[in-house]
């Protein structure tokens, strides 16, 4: 998950390299990549970020645990801050919930952080499961059980009727996909495929957690289906396939969050 450096923002010259990323990047929607602190400062506009694979951006995660002694909690509980900031600057009202999806793992445990946020300021938030909260383990199972001490109400995707899923998404001021992470390979199993196809029926705005559901962050192609976002909150440094073409139209705008790790790991990693 994790971090850009600063001296990237602060650059005066461009190389032909970094002229050729701007010319790729403005292919983008809205033709921006920012970076937030998550902080309430102003984002940094960058010209030329770099994008990371799976593999690396794996490897990143494990050296900031292992080597610097970050925990994953911790790391959970920032992209969570910085995914809520992003609902909270779509202007949602606080008098229309907030519905997070999520399937599980770190992606699912960066939903649930978010959602946590996003109560303790005032919002209406359900979150819909397709992986059982109560199986889960780890950091993210410490997220979901402060959410629930805070009155987050968590319910199953998969027990709600069809006909009426479509119905509880559209009530929903904004939606947060954190169904599937980088890790998704294959095709979609069932309750995942119909949980992306009933977010981009509702339409209503969504805030995807590091990459939209359905989407391969390497390739930038769809596995089957994928979330259409309208903003994509990716965590430390945009996956290669958010950059590519064929990701277009379902990234949105892509917002990367500086969520805590030191700038010379990535560097480090990337090199």
């Amino acid at each position: 998950m994790r971090r850009l450096t600063r001296a990237a923002a602060h650059q005066k010259g461009r190389s032909p390299e970094g002229q050729r990323k701007v010319s790729y990047l403005e292919n983008l929607p809205l033709a921006a990549v920012l970076v937030s602190r998550c902080s309430g400062e102003r984002p940094l506009r960058l010209a030329a970020p770099t994008a990371v694979s799976v593999s690396q951006m794996r490897r990143a995660d494990e050296l900031a645990i292992k080597r610097y002694g970050i925990p994953a909690l911790l790391l959970m509980d920032n992209a969570g801050r910085c995914v809520a900031e992003a609902v909270r600057k779509l202007k949602a009202s606080r008098k229309e919930k907030i519905v997070v999806l999520t399937g599980g793992g770190n992606n699912g445990g960066d939903g649930i952080a978010a959602a946590r946020y996003l109560k303790g300021w005032g919002y209406p938030v359900d979150v819909l499961w397709l992986k059982n909260p109560a199986e889960w383990t780890g950091s993210p199972a410490l997220h979901v059980a402060i959410a629930r001490r805070l009155g987050v109400r968590f319910k199953s995707f998969s027990a709600i009727a069809a006909a009426r899923r479509i119905h509880e998404l559209r009530r929903a001021g904004v939606i947060v996909d954190a169904l599937l992470g980088t890790g998704a390979r294959g095709p979609l199993r069932v309750p995942f495929f119909d949980a992306i196809a009933t977010i981009n029926a509702a339409r209503r705005p969504v805030v995807a957690v590091d990459l939209p559901s359905g989407l391969d962050a390497d390739s930038g192609l769809p596995l089957e289906v994928a979330v259409k976002a309208r903003i994509t909150v990716t965590l430390a440094a945009p996956k290669m396939g958010l950059l590519k073409g064929s990701a277009k139209p379902y990234v949105g705008r892509l917002v990367v969050a500086d969520i805590g790790l030191p700038h010379e790991l990535l560097t480090g990693t990337l090199s």
